[in-house]
């Protein structure tokens, strides 16, 4: 099962657990308005019929969600067998290997015919271009426009009319990059097909980054963990996090890594830390990519920025496994408390 999945299982169980079974012992405040006061202030003849009863379970739907929660604590079990910092990493984390992945919009026509919007990723960095694709399947359009917008304001930043290839299925073409492109983005392509006129439209994100990866230096031990500290070039001060995969020489997926840290604007560095359980005895060299920089908004509403890197890509060198020592992960408070309380449910109690 996708971790996601179980994440998204987890919370709703745990808060349906919580509505069922935890003690009621808040005192709720209300605003009432004068009529209200009088009819609560006068002598109560009745006894109202409809008041709610607890909610009962039959011995199936109990036995149901204990087995729910059950499943749920073993896989959390599982989690907490590694730091949050350096999870497992496999070939089937299609999320974690493509954080950039752009997911092609379609849209249906009439008479089996399609039109499909298509961006090589989601997010953009400057001075890169926008390319993208109009893909067309059982017609051919005569003209096609697009429009590049900023998402907030709606405010055209750039438009052309599109040229088809030669049998007119596909339509590509870019818009070069500007330094004041950053933020959201919306996309806009209109064609006339069959006396109609079609939109297609999608977002996606373009900023001018706030800092760059420009390297790794040399890794170290710490205890169980193999630290990997990223040199950066830092445009922008604020608290930044790192989220990178480390690969196997022939980039086999090991583990994602994750940083965050106060930064200061110049050279700077993050250290990502490889548990040594996740290294699965791959002694490297290892191969670190897939970067996700991110700007940590510093207040509300304001949105997050990102960085780039220089390379796709860096080598790391090897680690001696004996430098690494084999102590286990240690759950804070928090995550044994958590883990007790679904065990408790999936035991019934």
């Amino acid at each position: 099962m996708p971790k996601k999945v179980l994440v998204m299982m987890l919370l709703v169980l745990m808060a349906l657990a919580a509505f069922w079974l935890w003690p009621k012992t808040e005192t709720a405040v209300a605003v009432v308005d004068k009529a209200q006061l009088e009819a609560i202030a006068e002598p109560q003849t009745k006894v109202d019929a409809q008041t709610a009863a607890p909610v009962q379970m039959d011995q199936y739907q109990q036995e149901e969600l204990q087995q729910s929660f059950s499943l749920l604590s073993q896989a959390y079990a599982a989690e907490l067998s590694y730091p949050p910092y350096s999870r497992p990493l496999s070939a089937a984390d299609h999320q974690l290997l493509n954080p950039n992945h752009f997911d092609t919009v379609a849209l249906p026509l009439e008479g089996g015919a399609s039109a499909s919007l298509v961006l090589p990723k989601y997010r953009f960095s400057y001075p890169e271009a926008v390319a993208f694709t109009l893909v067309m399947d059982g017609l051919s359009p005569q003209h096609a426009r697009a429009e590049l917008r900023e998402q907030q304001s709606g405010k055209v930043l750039a438009q052309a009319d599109l040229t088809a290839n030669a049998d007119a299925a596909e339509w590509a073409h870019q818009f070069d990059a500007s330094e004041s492109w950053d933020g959201a983005m919306e996309l806009v392509v209109l064609f006339e097909a069959e006396g109609k006129t079609q939109q297609l439209q999608t977002g996606f994100d373009y900023s001018y980054p706030v800092a760059t990866i420009t390297g790794v230096g040399s890794s170290s031990s710490r205890g169980a963990d193999f630290v990997i500290p990223v040199e950066l070039e830092v445009k922008k001060a604020g608290m930044y996090r790192l989220r990178a995969n480390l690969f196997t020489q022939s980039k086999q997926p090991l583990a994602v890594l994750t940083a965050e840290d106060q930064l200061t604007e110049g050279a700077a560095k993050l250290e990502l830390r490889a548990f040594k359980q996740v290294l699965q005895q791959q002694a490297g060299p290892y191969w670190l990519g897939t970067f996700v920089l991110e700007l940590r908004s510093a207040m509300p509403g304001e949105l997050n920025r990102y960085g780039n890197s220089k390379e796709p890509g860096f080598v790391v060198e090897a680690i001696n496994f004996g430098q690494l020592s084999d102590e286990p992960f240690v759950l804070s408070d928090d995550e044994k408390q958590r883990l007790q309380f679904l065990q408790q449910l999936a035991g019934g109690k």
